[in-house]
């Protein structure tokens, strides 16, 4: 009678290693763009804000391989509350509760032109604060990963370095039919785009203007 030849057992291969990720929103650059792509014109200001730890747990859930969310990063400006108190109230109010679930919100003063009200004003400094967290943050080497959630191509020279020095692989997050960051001449870093559902599923729908 002839033998059934034995096949050796295949250990199972080890699963592969968790990327970390650490993610960064330019978040007025952000949070204008959804605006602009999914809410009706005319729309209240108040209206159409993220939830920046959804955000950034739905950008990671779009990655392809295995990963996990290490640090969710914030952006913005503050309001002065000696010219904007409603203002500054609700954003102090939004970045206590971001904060509580667990983003690190870095917040710079806004810039107040002379003939304000007239000319509205602008947030300074905000980009290249982002963009000097981003080296150091993928130069401390405990992060695999980061996306960065911004239109801003002022960043591009900050992605470079991160890329051209292997600190950390760079990938962007932008919305279906908003443009994007660009290497010069190239398609790259990869863009993870949301839609409209996507979006919908991350707002933050809090009223902040009460105290």
């Amino acid at each position: 009678m002839t033998e059934t030849p034995k096949v050796a057992s295949q250990a199972p291969l080890p699963a592969p290693p968790l990327e970390r990720v650490a993610v960064f929103i330019d978040y007025q650059n952000a949070h204008l763009s959804a605006r602009e792509a999914f809410l009706p014109w005319g729309s209240p200001t108040s209206d159409g804000h993220i939830d920046p730890c959804a955000y950034a747990q739905a950008l990671v859930g779009m990655r392809k391989r295995p990963s996990r969310l290490l640090s969710v990063r914030v952006y913005r400006g503050r309001p002065d509350p000696r010219h904007e108190p409603g203002a500054a109230g609700a954003n102090d109010r939004q970045a206590a509760v971001w904060q509580r679930n667990g983003a690190v919100v870095c917040r710079r003063p806004l810039r107040y032109p002379h003939d304000w009200p007239d000319l509205p004003a602008r947030e300074k400094g905000v980009d290249v604060q982002l963009a000097c967290d981003v080296i150091t943050e993928a130069m401390t080497h405990q992060v695999d990963v980061v996306i960065i959630a911004s239109r801003d191509t002022d960043l591009i020279p900050a992605l470079e370095i991160v890329r051209s020095r292997r600190l950390a692989h760079v990938e962007t997050a932008s919305w279906d039919g908003s443009s994007r960051i660009c290497f010069p001449g190239e398609g790259q870093p990869w863009c993870h785009r949301m839609d409209e559902t996507a979006y919908e599923a991350i707002r933050d729908r809090r009223d902040y203007t009460k105290g």
